[in-house]
């Protein structure tokens, strides 16, 4: 018997059902590229539109199990995510979902430190990994295996938990970082390293 489908969450300040979804979507600083992004955690959504006027968690059931998924993890994420953020290279993809860790900017301060070169791949993993943002899944050229579930406003006891819930990850994530970044980790990479590896490409292209 196959598994139900799993639950995926995007934040918004509108209803949206997958038939409106227009792909590709292109996005500044995003990590996979263009495309709709929707968060494997409720949590995490919620605090993504915590200071909207109109917050909206649009939730959809997602058949990974029937679905090609590139996992993106450790240092290909690393090298797929500085390859869109800089631009400086090529991410080749034949997968048409990604999925990997979420480095939100709103609150995460490890990857601009990784990004100026002041602190390497395997720190910034670590500091990550502490704060605990839960993975994305960017789909990049068909929503077919995402089904609408339902969709809610934020509002009441929800959001002043969501506010509090990402007031102590900004502290925790300020507090990870004082203590990993003065500790160097052997074998890790820079940014630099990554520009000079050059173009990332998928497996089995």
């Amino acid at each position: 018997m196959g598994q139900k489908p799993i639950l995926v969450y995007h934040a918004s300040e509108v209803v949206v059902q997958t038939r409106d979804i227009k792909l590709p979507e292109p996005r500044d600083n995003c990590d996979f590229g263009a495309g709709f992004y929707v968060a494997a955690s409720k949590q995490t959504a919620e605090e993504w539109v915590k200071d909207s006027l109109t917050p909206q968690i649009n939730v959809y059931g997602f058949d990974e199990q029937n679905t090609k998924v590139l996992h993106l993890q450790g240092q290909d994420w690393v090298h797929v995510v500085v390859g869109f953020r800089t631009k400086k290279y090529k991410v080749h993809f034949k997968s048409s979902v990604i999925k990997g860790i979420i480095a939100d900017d709103r609150i995460d301060v490890s990857l601009p430190f990784f990004m100026r070169g002041e602190i390497g791949d395997l720190r910034l993993l670590k500091c990550l990994d502490f704060c605990n943002f839960g993975n994305q899944y960017l789909f990049r050229d068909s929503t077919v295996n995402l089904m609408d579930a339902h969709c809610y406003t934020l509002k009441g006891q929800e959001l002043h938990r969501a506010q509090a819930r990402n007031s102590a990850r900004k502290q925790g994530m300020m507090q990870a970082l004082q203590n990993i970044r003065r500790q160097p980790i052997p074998g890790e990479l820079f940014i630099e390293d990554y520009i000079r590896k050059g173009d990332f490409v998928e497996p089995g292209i």
